[in-house]
């Protein structure tokens, strides 16, 4: 082999996410193998990824770019690549709407095989934090203590939820059961304790978001009643 794309040192994002701004590219680059080319995944998301000649010698490399509308692909550009050097490529994602993506990156070097990097790509909500535990401050019995959860996205894309009750409890409701979480906005659900009793409840949801390889959010709610909040 003569040429393998490698990843090169972490970098951080410096500011957030807006609107039209690329998002990190949530993707999954399959192995690739050719006689000058070697592809070793995986490729990290927020990493640029450089494109190395392992070979002895000089390559005229000529890159084609992703090309649909949805990926930016830029690279620095050598006239011809020396043993030992590279091309530094960063592929940046900017989804219009909820879908799977797929988009390519194509390496042609003269008289020999070619590289096709494949790049698969979906939006994703990279900052919806949901506690798994939430503990209520203590209510006399008649009374009712409401606790709101945000539901926050950076990304230009709505996402729909849907709210899922695991354990339920008579004490317990939570609304609404579904939703959509605005594009670079928030929504929220709101868990509503009014005890009946004097004991210590519970009631556990599960938060279920409409993205590709989700992760149910599983979250338990403790409330209490007793006597002696009465007489205060």
């Amino acid at each position: 082999p003569g040429m393998e794309v490698a990843p090169s040192g972490p970098q951080t994002l410096s500011e957030p996410h807006r609107r039209g701004t690329p998002l990190p590219l949530s993707q999954l680059v399959e192995e690739t193998r050719s006689h000058l080319f070697s592809l070793l995944p995986p490729l990290s998301p927020s990493l640029p990824q450089k494109l190395v000649n392992i070979s002895s010698e000089v390559l005229d490399v000529h890159i084609i770019p992703t090309l649909t509308k949805h990926f930016q692909t830029t690279y620095t550009k050598k006239c011809r690549l020396i043993p030992g050097l590279a091309y530094t490529l960063k592929v940046a994602f900017c989804p219009a709407e909820w879908r799977y993506f797929y988009d390519c990156v194509r390496v042609h070097c003269k008289g020999e095989d070619n590289l096709l990097i494949p790049v698969h790509a979906y939006p994703v909500i990279d900052d919806l934090h949901i506690p798994p535990r939430i503990d209520l401050s203590a209510v006399p019995l008649g009374q009712s203590v409401r606790h709101a959860i945000p539901l926050r996205c950076s990304c230009p894309i709505d996402f729909e939820f849907q709210v899922y009750v695991i354990q339920p409890h008579e004490a317990f409701s939570i609304h609404p059961l579904i939703g959509v979480i605005p594009a670079n906005g928030e929504a929220k659900i709101t868990v509503t304790f009014s005890p009946v009793r004097y004991e210590t409840s519970q009631f556990t949801f599960q938060l279920v978001v409409s993205q590709f390889n989700t992760k149910p959010y599983l979250c338990t709610v403790t409330g209490s009643s007793s006597p002696h909040l009465a007489l205060r």
